[in-house]
């Protein structure tokens, strides 16, 4: 087996987001477990909100259907009774045959029947409004019942959508391409030896294209018999294909290869690194041109390991040295 420094960089960006989610992540398939149970938690907490409230919403409805009848048999009431002094009214109005009303008395039998029919009608007024509040407070129970709900459910939603973040997240997408990297190349002899999540510095800045460079990420570097190899990893359908936005890999290698051999050189290791990208996911869409490699993650072995011996043993020692 070959000697395995370090460990995917992308995994270590998923490990800090799931953190931050509050989530337990052992390997990339956790993600979308924990997402079903984030899920599963929000929909029970949704549900549960929803019976509850729909409780209450039916405590409410019920209470103003009871101020409604008692409202409509107290109105009924107040007619009766207004009624039964109209009636009175009527009947001291037609008197008997030897001994019809005054005018008088007509006049003042009228104004009664006003305002006895006024009195009625604010009464009236005044019990029909008695049921408002009731009537408004299912309203705004029933405006707000979205609200609610949305509070109640708010930290369920949060984990849910934090962990949704991760699980189509590019960061995770390539963390699964770069372990795939390490499991493939790690079957390699126990003569190379694989560097993970490098992290490239130099004193001063050199020279490179129309800028300088000073500074490198590297996802993985190879050091064996068959050579160095730096290794850019993209799961390729879901960050070169999709996310248009993503670092360009072949970029990225070119100038982390150039910083390790300047390095390397610069130590007394005067060796050629290659570049190579390694993909995921659909096959490449892509030409790393004619000095970066862009091939399958299943095809690293056939070329990094065959081929003539390049690197001695103490070459590989004083490599690893240099750049751990």
């Amino acid at each position: 087996m070959a000697i395995v420094i370090g460990a995917s960089g992308a995994w270590k960006d998923v490990l800090a987001m799931a953190r931050t989610a509050g989530i337990v992540a052992n390997e990339p398939s956790d993600v979308g477990i924990q997402l079903a149970r984030a899920q599963k938690v929000l929909y029970q907490q949704d549900t549960l909100a929803r019976n509850d409230l729909a409780v209450q919403e039916a405590a409410l409805e019920h209470e103003l259907e009871k101020q409604r009848s008692a409202c409509a048999a107290d109105i009924a009431r107040i007619r009766a009774s207004s009624g039964q002094d109209m009636a009175r009214l009527s009947a001291r109005l037609s008197g008997s045959p030897s001994q019809p009303p005054h005018a008088a008395t007509h006049l003042w039998v009228g104004f009664l029947r006003l305002g006895r029919q006024a009195q009625e009608r604010v009464q009236v007024r005044v019990r029909s409004r008695a049921v408002l509040p009731a009537e408004r407070a299912l309203q705004d129970f029933i405006a707000g019942r979205e609200t609610e709900v949305a509070r109640r459910v708010e930290g369920a939603r949060h984990i849910v959508k934090s962990v949704e973040a991760i699980a189509h997240s590019a960061v995770l997408a390539n963390a699964v391409a770069e372990r795939a990297v390490i499991r493939t190349l790690s079957i390699l002899p126990d003569d190379f030896v694989l560097i993970n999540d490098l992290h490239l510095h130099y004193d001063r800045d050199i020279p490179f294209g129309d800028s300088y460079l000073k500074t490198a990420q590297l996802d993985h570097l190879l050091i064996g018999p068959t050579g160095i190899y730096a290794i850019e990893t993209r799961n390729w359908s879901r960050t070169v294909v999709a996310d248009g936005d993503e670092a360009d890999p072949v970029l990225q290698v070119t100038r982390a290869s150039f910083l390790c051999s300047h390095i390397l050189k610069e130590a007394g290791c005067d060796q050629i690194v290659r570049s190579l990208v390694a993909c995921e996911g659909a096959p490449p869409t892509r030409s790393g041109g004619a000095h970066v490699a862009v091939m399958p993650t299943a095809r690293l072995l056939a070329y990094v390991q065959y081929g003539p011996q390049l690197i001695s043993v103490q070459e590989i020692a004083l490599a690893c040295r240099t750049l751990t």
